[in-house]
């Protein structure tokens, strides 16, 4: 198991041939538990297979339990822990390669010595407004009763708008790339901010010229949202790695077999794309994937 930079996680998992898929757990407590299923099935291929945890809460330590599916072989895995407190992230765990993380120097002060990099391109302006629970109850009035009959069910949480800051016309097209599916994204801040880690459906994301000179490239954006249940559906694959592109780049099975290269060099993505991390390159299980290579073609 490795951390790797930003807020994931990978396992590479490699086990007897006889062993199919795995499943894999996870705990933010202790090595006996309890547990969270996040991914019951991860295929194996030859006995070798690849999990990015895109949805890890961030600055807790973290367990994994992985149960093979014909040996029922059980192995604890951890902690780890994904330190990065001087990040605001928000990530689309179904599209890691959009995730943006944003830096929380004040926007005047992107030189200041306090600041995580020396000129961030994103940077994180709060919460604003007011975060709100909103009620889900009913009032109706009735024939000759002082009080009116209260009917109500468990209070929503919660909702608000949070801001941040681009400094880069880059930066436009990479909010605009994050947002675009539609769906809902994970919201992580620093502990600091009292505010859990969260699924989120964003509202309309509001642009605003940052001066009054609109040719300066520096952007305000302000996002409601509303807290959701963790969204499922497949991870993505991209570009550069995934099934459409090994097929494109080796005629049959045998030309991939005599590739100088492991099952685990394909499934880290380091046969077509070997600078990039696994977190980006679209193979692998992630937290919302339903193949061993992602679906990117």
């Amino acid at each position: 198991m490795a951390e790797i930079p930003g807020p994931y996680v990978t396992i590479n998992l490699s086990y007897s041939a006889s062993n199919t898929s795995v499943s894999i757990e996870r705990s933010t407590v202790g090595a006996t538990g309890p547990w969270l299923m996040i991914q019951p099935v991860v295929p194996l291929l030859n006995g070798v297979g690849l999990y990015v945890d895109t949805t890890a809460p961030l600055n807790v330590n973290l367990w994994y339990r992985i149960t093979t599916d014909v040996t029922n072989f059980v192995q604890v895995l951890g902690p780890a822990i994904l330190g990065v407190s001087f990040r605001a992230w928000l990530t689309d765990p179904v599209r890691p390669w959009a995730d943006i993380a944003f830096d929380l120097c004040d926007v005047t002060d992107g030189h200041e010595p306090g600041c995580t990099t020396p000129d961030p391109a994103f940077v994180w302006g709060g919460f604003t407004g007011t975060i709100d629970t909103a009620t889900d109850a009913g009032l109706f009035d009735i024939l000759d009763a002082e009080h009116p009959a209260d009917i109500f069910a468990r209070r929503k949480y919660a909702e608000g708008s949070f801001r941040f800051f681009t400094r880069t016309l880059e930066g436009i097209d990479e909010v605009y790339e994050l947002f675009t599916a539609g769906g809902p994204l994970l919201l992580r801040v620093p502990a600091a901010y009292g505010f859990h880690d969260q699924f989120i459906q964003p509202g309309t994301p509001q642009m605003a010229y940052s001066f009054r000179d609109q040719r300066r490239p520096e952007r305000t954006w302000d996002v409601p949202f509303v807290v959701v249940d963790r969204p499922l559906g497949p991870i993505q694959g991209t570009d550069c790695n995934n099934w459409c592109v090994v097929e494109e780049s080796f005629t049959t099975m045998q030309d991939l077999a005599n590739y100088p290269a492991t099952w685990l060099d394909l499934v880290n993505g380091d046969v077509l794309c070997p600078d990039t991390p696994p977190e980006l390159d679209g193979f692998g299980m992630g937290g919302f994937g339903d193949g061993p290579f992602g679906d990117g073609g």
